[in-house]
């Protein structure tokens, strides 16, 4: 029997069809769900920078979910912007995103991951083993954009 991580993968942005589907799955899921009154920019200069690093979360070969892995110093990660389409919420993918994610850090030399994420979004990352913050995350993110910043250590 095959594991159930193997129908998934999280591969950098790469195509344009990628992108397209990248934006739409954040915002719908992010934007439109959770911050109404804000505009999502998808040419937001804050997105191609050098150490952010955008990725898919695919499975069975459909685009299914976002992250992008912002490289912090040399031990964060910062995990941004996490979605998973609409209609296929409370379904697990979330935090299949979250572990290969995890992965995806630990492999480019991290120890630390920080989220910066809305106050809904809380008791999933609690529930996936991380906890409230204590500002740790510097630069942009201290701005605390959805309210709760919180971290872990990766697991080994």
């Amino acid at each position: 029997m095959d594991h159930p991580l193997e129908r998934y993968a999280l591969p950098p942005v790469r195509s344009p069809h990628e992108w397209s589907v990248y934006h739409a799955i954040r915002r719908d899921a992010i934007f439109s769900a959770l911050l109404p009154g804000q505009a999502y920019d998808e040419h937001d200069p804050d997105e191609f920078q050098h150490r952010h690093l955008p990725h898919v979360l695919v499975r069975d070969g459909e685009i299914i979910g976002t992250v992008r892995i912002d490289l912090v110093g040399e031990t964060q990660a910062g995990l941004r912007l996490i979605a998973i389409r609409r209609d296929l919420q409370r379904q697990g993918h979330g935090s299949v995103l979250l572990r290969l994610a995890e992965h995806a850090a630990r492999v480019l030399g991290r120890t630390e991951i920080v989220i910066n994420a809305h106050p809904t979004s809380l008791s999933f990352y609690l529930a996936n083993g991380y906890r409230e913050g204590n500002g740790a995350m510097p630069g942009r993110c201290r701005q605390r954009l959805f309210g709760w910043e919180i971290f872990t250590n990766l697991r080994l």
